[in-house]
């Protein structure tokens, strides 16, 4: 779901359309939902692992997620009474039948709908708000995605610790942001055809002319290293990437990266079972997590909260993501999670896990609530280099 950077180049229009509607028209939305006699998450000690910028807390399943279950069955409860029990989630892609029959399962009673809006979600929000018609109930994106969206008040102050989640969770973004997954850029290589350098300065090598590709949509994958080295630097490696003849510009990177015509790919994770593709970090890749929340005009706020609990954190749920291919994602799992998940993974999530982790341990540049905005304009200088 490659909805990091695509959803970025609305922010300046967004910004706009958002302060002349942030409190737009139609019937209030429900008041915020509080926790069914919580044992605050603050309560019980973190079993910690450093990760870089994140904290994994080894003994999630054995001391949170008791809590944490016993509040979706209390938030179950009232999202089958609230709204008639709808749940409305917009995202980049529509949610698959099987995730929606899955949770409904889970949870009887409940209808999901679903829209996938890709470059107009933020938008299809926005209008909805204005003119008061059934919005999302979820909002979601990375820190600098719905960067425009968080400013203006679009997610509702949820305290997710009172409902048992690790206060350790939220160091990187802000309380209301349900962390929920973990992306990032790598390189994608075609292991038959070519290996890859441990930097991206290592791309200069004669070897790799006409041999990389980036899409004109995806210059975060050198914002990391511009967060690194400075601006300046970042411009030039682009710059000389372009000149040499090595970095070529594609909008379909999946073909010639499979047949190994063009077989290293600046990217995120890997969609493509081919076995022949690898996908590895290098230093200063950029690892970003990714958040949902509930949306301040949503109309079934309990459903919204339950969705992102679940989906965040359940085990049979995430289970299913690491080891069934009908469920597998290009996003990995919550990297605070414990070390036994990740170590269940297997095929294509395993792949994507190892490389992500491995990316973190080795130094990664992180996303946080207070680099936001750097990183904004480091992705901006780098995609008028790439496309100016």
């Amino acid at each position: 779901m490659r909805k990091h950077w695509s959803v970025i180049t609305l922010a300046a229009a967004g910004a706009l359309i958002l302060s002349s509607c942030s409190s737009g028209g139609g019937e209030a939305a429900p008041a915020a939902v509080e926790p069914d006699d919580t044992v605050a998450s603050n309560e019980i000690t973190c079993d910690a692992v450093q990760l870089g910028a994140f904290t994994r807390c080894e003994n999630f399943y054995d001391d949170y997620w008791p809590e944490i279950d016993r509040q979706l069955d209390a938030l179950y409860e009232q999202a089958k009474e609230t709204d008639g029990g709808r749940v409305v989630i917009w995202d980049w892609y529509e949610l698959s039948p099987d995730i929606i029959q899955l949770f409904t399962e889970r949870y009887p009673g409940l209808t999901i709908e679903t829209r996938g809006l890709t470059y107009n979600i933020s938008s299809a929000i926005i209008s909805a708000k204005a003119t008061g018609s059934r919005n999302t109930d979820i909002v979601s994106g990375s820190l600098v995605s719905m960067m425009a969206m968080y400013d203006e008040g679009f997610w509702e102050d949820v305290d997710w610790t009172t409902f048992g989640v690790p206060e350790e969770f939220f160091e990187i973004g802000a309380p209301e942001l349900m962390p929920d997954s973990i992306n990032g850029t790598l390189m994608q290589y075609n292991s038959d055809k070519i290996d890859v350098p441990e930097t991206l300065e290592g791309l200069l090598d004669e070897k790799y002319k006409g041999k990389v590709s980036v899409t004109g949509w995806n210059p975060i994958v050198f914002a990391g290293y511009g967060m690194a080295n400075g601006e300046e630097a970042m411009v030039d490696l682009i710059t000389d990437l372009k000149s040499s003849g090595n970095l070529t510009l594609l909008e379909d990177q999946n073909a010639p990266l499979s047949s190994g015509d063009v077989p290293v790919a600046l990217n995120q994770t890997l969609f493509n079972p081919n076995p022949s593709l690898k996908v590895a970090p290098f230093e200063h890749s950029g690892v970003f997590a990714q958040y949902s929340g509930v949306n301040v005009d949503a109309k079934n706020k309990p459903g919204a909260m339950l969705w992102t609990l679940w989906n965040a954190f359940d085990p049979d749920w995430l289970n299913l993501r690491m080891t069934d291919e009908r469920f597998a994602t290009t996003q990995v799992p919550y990297a605070g999670l414990p070390t036994s998940l990740f170590d269940s993974a297997e095929g294509l999530m395993k792949i994507n896990a190892d490389a992500l982790l491995l990316g973190i341990t080795d130094g990664a540049e992180t996303e946080t609530q207070e680099t936001r905005d750097q990183w904004n304009d480091m992705i901006n200088a780098a995609d008028e280099a790439l496309n100016g």
